[in-house]
């Protein structure tokens, strides 16, 4: 591939004056891959960096302030040499490894999660054309922000500008969906964005004892994500169902389901044993019962039974766009009897339901199609076994 024309380097050099390494004591967060990979932006090639140049022109009038700053953070693949190519002159990937080993920008293996946790935290305005719609789950401000976002714009033969962003509403498979796509994305687990079945629907082992490995393709090898180490094909795999606990409002925890036809599986107590104490406290904790839910898997769909003591579970259906539907009571193991036989209580758990088992205390379906081989939990806090010695999760 040609370079085409060189780069105006006197010009991006220019574009330092705007750079600040620490987000703390910038005016604005910029998603560096994303503006530099904006065809729109002109320039014809798959990278360059004269589009942020144009963003920051667009910036410094949307601010009026001819001095306005801004924390650029990149993904790790932006500066690899071996994409060098991409862009219209080789000076340029130089010149943004120069501007990250001086500080001037911060660069990590996944710009995202940086750069939403700063957004969150110090309330600073992002530029991006990117929706985050796989991180709203960790970051819910995200869903219908009207304020906290801009986009460039073009087009009519106008100069770019920045214009704020609707972020709008996204239902919350939806968002499960597009979190897994960026993991499997970050996995090289996607083709022309399409996932890789022939990898994903096979089982693997890893050779580190205890590891349950979510698959990675590193140099056309399939490896564990956690250790790099070469992983066993073991055969084909079983399609899983995830669920995710939601306490007041955020996910806490996950469970995963295996669909094999019939397959009951009992939820309670034990479940939530996982969740950290500050989020969910003891009293809370115990008002669910060691056995509150019954799940079957049939026909590729979940079905749901209360079989708590106190027949306190709930359910009902939220679509997008729509006013929740007002909340019924899920039908218990106790209603069975020879006209009405246990098979025939159970109620259909689909993709826009979720139940709420306690108050505040809720479980809805995931839209992920390849959950792993187990639930993820919460990251800072393993599974603990409950005194009575129930599993997380148990086969019925």
């Amino acid at each position: 591939m040609g370079w085409g024309v060189a780069s105006d380097l006197a010009a991006l050099r220019r574009m330092e004056r705007h750079l600040r390494g620490r987000p703390e004591r910038a005016d604005f967060l910029l998603d560096l891959s994303n503006i530099v990979r904006e065809r729109g932006l002109g320039g014809g090639t798959p990278r360059a960096l004269d589009r942020l140049r144009l963003v920051l022109a667009a910036l410094r009038a949307f601010e009026q302030d001819r001095e306005v700053t801004v924390h650029a953070i990149a993904d790790d693949s932006l500066l690899r040499p071996e994409y060098d190519a991409l862009y219209p002159d080789p000076a340029e990937p130089a010149l943004l490894r120069q501007w990250r080993d001086h500080g001037l920008i911060t660069s990590r293996e996944s710009a995202d999660p940086d750069l939403l946790d700063h957004a969150r935290s110090l309330g600073t305005p992002v530029i991006s054309s990117d929706l985050y719609t796989g991180h709203r789950g960790r970051h819910p401000w995200i869903q219908g922000d009207r304020e906290r976002f801009l986009a460039p714009a073009w087009g009519g033969g106008r100069p770019v500008r920045l214009v704020r962003r609707d972020m709008r509403v996204f239902a919350d498979r939806v968002v499960s969906r597009e979190r897994e796509i960026d993991d499997l994305r970050a996995s090289n687990l996607l083709v022309r964005g399409r996932p890789r079945a022939e990898i994903l629907e096979r089982s693997w082992r890893c050779p580190v004892d205890g590891c349950h490995p979510a698959p990675a393709v590193r140099r056309d090898k399939v490896v564990c994500r956690a250790h790099g180490t070469l992983l066993k094909d073991t055969g084909p795999r079983r399609r899983r169902a995830q669920l995710k606990v939601l306490v007041d409002g955020e996910c806490r925890a996950w469970e995963n389901l295996t669909e094999d036809d019939r397959t009951e599986f009992v939820l309670g107590r034990a479940n939530l044993a996982r969740i950290e104490d500050r989020h969910l406290d003891e009293d809370r904790r115990l008002a669910v019962s060691r056995r509150h839910l019954l799940i079957v898997s049939r026909r590729g769909t979940l079905r749901a039974l209360d079989t708590s003591g106190k027949a306190v579970s709930r359910i009902r259906t939220i679509r997008p766009g729509q006013d929740p539907t007002p909340w019924k009571p899920l039908p218990h193991l106790r209603e069975a009897c020879e006209q009405r036989p246990r098979e025939r209580l159970f109620h259909a758990f689909g993709p826009d339901d979720e139940i709420e088992v306690q108050p505040g205390i809720v479980l809805r379906r995931s839209g992920q199609r390849w959950p792993g081989e187990r639930a993820e939990g919460v990251r800072a806090k393993p599974p603990r076994r409950p005194p009575d010695g129930d599993e997380p999760t148990r086969q019925g």
